[in-house]
């Protein structure tokens, strides 16, 4: 599974590095947090956040602890939420997305953009659920 990850985030970084501004990273660890609900997701976050920032002249660290924050408080509200669901990816995506944006000092139609990346992280969410196992928590079981 950390391969599978491993090669969507790859994937990711070098699309969003190279064409465009839609926040590709960002989107597939959040759909990976929210399918596996694995710790070793933050690491992963930490490093092509750090990465993303090294190819794309940014401030170092800023990308790289946005998604570990988000991410913490995708896995800090999963007992409030049902978080393996299309409408909270498409809200988390969409709330994600302006939130980086503006912290990465993006101005030219961010809601647009985040728009766009909700439906993009939606389509993903679909794609990787088809590979990926859904996480379970071990406490609602019987």
């Amino acid at each position: 599974m950390k391969f599978l990850a491993l090669i969507f985030l790859t994937a990711a970084l070098i699309l969003e590095a190279s064409l465009t501004t839609i926040p590709f990273v960002f989107l597939c660890l959040l759909c990976l947090t929210v399918l596996l609900r694995e710790n070793w997701l933050f690491a992963f976050a930490f490093f092509f956040g750090i990465l993303l920032d090294l190819v794309s002249f940014k401030t170092l660290g800023t990308s790289s602890a946005f998604f570990v924050i988000f991410l913490f408080l995708v896995l800090l509200y999963q007992r409030k939420f049902e978080i393996a669901t299309n409408t909270f990816v498409f809200f988390a995506s969409f709330l994600g997305s302006l939130g980086l944006l503006f912290l990465l000092g993006y101005n030219n139609s961010i809601i647009l953009q985040s728009l766009i990346s909700s439906f993009i992280g939606l389509l993903l969410f679909w794609v990787l659920g088809k590979f990926v196992k859904v996480g379970t928590d071990s406490s609602m079981s019987v």
